[in-house]
């Protein structure tokens, strides 16, 4: 068992396998790939979900690339596409041609509430034609008492645009009221809640991350230490063991799980889109620029999959309502739509 940084050094080597497995595949750039594959004499087996975080492109690259090519909305999408991805899809196509299978999907989650699992299945997989992902949990499992929220499994904290837009932070994006309220909202969680209930908190930004931590510090619920920021003694493990608190950006997410995660999307804007549809290119460049990171739905995935009994999403919910949002961040708009039911809230 090895990492691929591991594995890449073994390039040369005579070593060989009757099978090699690769986990967190998806993730992998091709190069990364090839080198534990050439060393299966059998059988290969790729795991990971092309749904969650893409694969890893060196940055430099990735620039380099875009700098010196015009490329194409479909040629950009091609260029984002991990191996991982264009195999599932191959092989399926094998699959419908001949009968063999050679794509098993785990089609069962067991780390949240039906309802949300339902969510991400409908939103994230069914919505691009694969198979529904079933609960392998009952709702009673997930049964919480957590204050303001009793009985809630999604909530949707209002920070509209008036209290104060999103502002570019040098290459990030902060939103200094929203980072004020997701505070203020875990510090009440933790402090007024007789569960040992553990909080993720999620952001796209890394400035708008950094930001939550100052705050986080100022009320008392973190703590600057040399090697970053950290949840005081209190806050740092639940009587379990567990992480207790985590702030970060979806990367630092993939993998983990808490009891209640709040996700602040930071982008508010009252930007003007046009209504033409005579240049796709040009509204999809709009689109993307209101939106930003949360138009990616590999990233929305991970971000609204983390939790096992609560989703809060802190922000602006003008930017979840109408015709342009609908295009833009349908995922988004559902969960709005969930939480005005009867399994949600919104305050």
């Amino acid at each position: 068992m090895s990492n691929l940084k591991e594995v890449a050094g073994l390039e040369h080597s005579s070593i060989s396998f009757d099978t090699v497995v690769v986990d967190e595949a998806a993730r992998a750039n091709p190069l990364d790939l090839f080198v534990p594959m050439a060393m299966a004499e059998r059988r290969i087996v790729l795991v990971g979900d092309d749904r969650q975080l893409p694969h890893l492109l060196e940055p430099e690259i990735e620039q380099e690339v875009a700098a010196q090519h015009d490329l194409t909305t479909v040629e950009r999408k091609a260029f984002e596409t991990s191996l991982f991805e264009r195999l599932r899809i191959q092989l399926q196509r094998l699959e419908r041609e001949d009968g063999v299978q050679r794509v098993v999907m785990l089609n069962t989650q067991f780390r949240m509430h039906p309802v949300l699992g339902d969510f991400v299945s409908k939103n994230f997989y069914e919505s691009v034609g694969m198979e529904t992902v079933l609960s392998g949990r009952g709702a009673e499992d997930f049964v919480h008492q957590l204050p303001g929220y009793e009985g809630k499994v999604c909530a949707w904290l209002d920070v509209p645009g008036d209290l104060g837009y999103e502002r570019k932070f040098g290459t990030s994006r902060i939103r200094q009221v929203e980072a004020e309220r997701v505070a203020q909202e875990v510090a009440r969680l933790l402090a007024a809640s007789n569960e040992d209930v553990s909080v993720g908190v999620i952001t796209f930004y890394s400035a708008q991350s950094s930001r939550i931590m100052e705050q986080l510090e100022r009320i008392g619920v973190m703590q600057k230490t040399p090697e970053g920021y950290q949840p005081v003694d209190e806050y740092r493990l639940t009587s379990d063991g567990e992480e207790r608190l985590r702030v970060g950006s979806v990367d630092a997410f993939q993998g983990k799980e808490f009891d209640v995660v709040l996700l602040s999307n930071v982008r508010s804007s009252n930007r003007k889109i046009s209504a033409s549809t005579d240049n796709p290119e040009q509204r999809e460049a709009q689109l993307n620029g209101k939106y930003g990171f949360l138009r990616l739905a590999n990233r929305m995935n991970v971000a609204m999959s983390r939790q096992r009994k609560l989703l809060v999403i802190v922000g602006d919910r003008a930017m979840a309502e109408g015709e342009e949002a609908q295009e833009a961040v349908p995922a988004l708009v559902a969960f709005a739509d969930l939480c005005r039911g009867s399994y949600g809230c919104i305050r």
